[in-house]
């Protein structure tokens, strides 16, 4: 009877002992995926969101000069080209300024600022008493070669915005799957033990 006391008492005290470890690695894990779902809704989401508004505004700026070189409607132009400068700025300025970020936002910049400078250039020629087609012509082409520098800037930084969104989100898996696991693992431990105590309890009470 001793033995079968110590036996009982000893499969309590696994209870007490696997609860304790799970719940304290259940709430470890859980944090951090809570932690880690908590930045990806708050911060890596709406970064692709501001990334893809800055690539349509980066890529409608040729049209709106193809546009303007072929009805000359200066109002027009302007107004839309200052929209797309201003969503550019605001974009480029709402994206973190990290170690990776850094090299492609200031490639982007500097190729933005230049269909800029080639805008106001096109809009002086088209506004001109005797417009000159042939210049207004080549500053469209620069901007087209201007276009195709910042093209796969924009499209790698959007790429690698994915690829940390994606790690992200895997990361979260896997936490909630080791969670599962651990929850299954000390199940099984404890049905375990629990079925070698029923049969030594079975031996007991048949013995008796």
């Amino acid at each position: 009877m001793q033995s079968l006391s110590k036996q009982i008492l000893g499969f309590y005290l696994l209870l007490i002992v696997l609860g304790g470890a799970l719940s304290t690695l259940v709430y470890l894990n859980g944090n951090s995926v809570a932690s880690t779902t908590s930045s990806l809704v708050d911060v890596d989401l709406p970064l692709q969101d501001n990334i893809s508004k800055l690539r349509f505004a980066i890529f409608a700026q040729k049209p709106i000069l193809y546009e303007y070189y072929a009805n000359t409607d200066k109002d027009t132009f302007h107004k839309k080209f200052t929209e797309s400068k201003n969503v550019i700025k605001a974009g480029l300025y709402m994206i973190p300024r990290d170690d990776q970020s850094q090299s492609f936002l200031t490639q982007i910049e500097f190729q933005t600022a230049e269909i800029s400078r080639l805008g106001e250039l096109l809009d002086q020629t088209l506004s001109s008493a005797s417009i000159d087609w042939d210049k207004a012509r080549d500053i469209l082409v620069d901007v087209s070669a201007t276009e195709s520098k910042v093209t796969p800037l924009i499209d790698t930084f959007v790429s690698l915005n994915k690829k940390h969104i994606s790690s992200v989100a895997e990361l979260a898996k896997s936490k909630m799957q080791l969670i599962i696991q651990l929850v299954i693992s000390v199940i099984i431990v404890i049905l375990i033990f629990a079925l070698l105590l029923g049969k030594n309890v079975k031996a007991y009470l048949e013995k008796n």
